[in-house]
């Protein structure tokens, strides 16, 4: 029994690792972040402290928040995944629609220190780009390449326009990662089944958001590895993590900044 129990194991990684992988970078990412930018930096500053950094603390500084570089990838991918494995669409649009209100407050606070409508959390990134791909799906129906060409051509501008609505959607909102990550989102559902093409296309737009992204390509040989299982996952666990983490972070800087 354990020896066929071995053999019809899936091999790879489920969503679940993905996820954890995703989360913990991202937590070491965004720790880095309020550590340096908003407690050290402004700490030695008011105590007159100069240099600010030190060369190695201006190293160090770099490379965690480079580990994080990863986390966007993977959860964009399993947001593409979990689009064609959802139930109720609408539903899943929802909860990311809600966790995005419900992190906002801390993400600013946490990050920034108050409140700021100049850049809103990955959460309405993630809303926008699911929404795209939900219309690209309804536009490009089954069949369509059947239709006359003036119904091609139709359907093809169509999904240029929805494309064009929600990258620009997301450079109003002034999203986390902005057109870009819409873009990437995109790419990952329109060459789904062509992951060399998903790869490099995919990896070229996510550089338009700076050099650091190229970091982010580590996460792609990772999904070459996902084996297309769930893996066990608390329920909503991953949503609620985004702003429970944020929230901490945010506490942290009350606690030691604030007061």
């Amino acid at each position: 029994m354990e020896e066929t129990e071995k053999k019809t194991a899936p091999r790879g990684l489920s969503g679940a690792v993905l996820k954890w992988t995703a989360i913990v970078t991202m937590f070491i990412d965004h720790a880095t972040a309020m550590a340096y930018i908003t407690w050290l930096v402004p700490l030695r500053r008011a105590a007159g402290i100069s240099p600010i950094l030190s060369a190695w603390e201006y190293q160090l500084y770099d490379i965690l928040r480079a580990v994080g570089r990863p986390a966007f990838p993977i959860f964009c991918f399993l947001l593409v995944e979990g689009f064609f494995h959802t139930r109720d669409i609408r539903h899943y649009l929802g909860r990311l629609l809600v966790f995005g209100l419900i992190s906002e407050l801390p993400f600013d606070h946490a990050l920034f220190g108050h409140l700021t409508w100049q850049y809103q959390n990955v959460y309405f990134t993630l809303f926008l780009g699911l929404l795209a791909v939900w219309s690209l799906s309804l536009i490009m129906e089954e069949g369509w390449r059947e239709r006359p060409w003036t119904g091609q051509l139709l359907r093809v501008l169509g999904c240029a326009a929805v494309s064009a609505a929600a990258m620009g959607g997301a450079e109003i909102l002034k999203t986390d990662y902005g057109w870009t990550g819409v873009a990437f989102i995109l790419l990952l559902y329109l060459f789904r089944r062509r992951v060399w093409l998903r790869d490099l296309s995919a990896g070229l737009v996510l550089l338009t958001a700076g050099w650091i992204e190229m970091v982010g390509w580590i996460a792609f040989p990772l999904l070459h590895l996902y084996n297309g299982r769930r893996g066990p996952q608390p329920k909503y666990f991953f949503y609620a993590f985004y702003p429970a983490h944020l929230a901490l972070l945010w506490l942290l800087r009350f606690l030691y900044i604030e007061t």
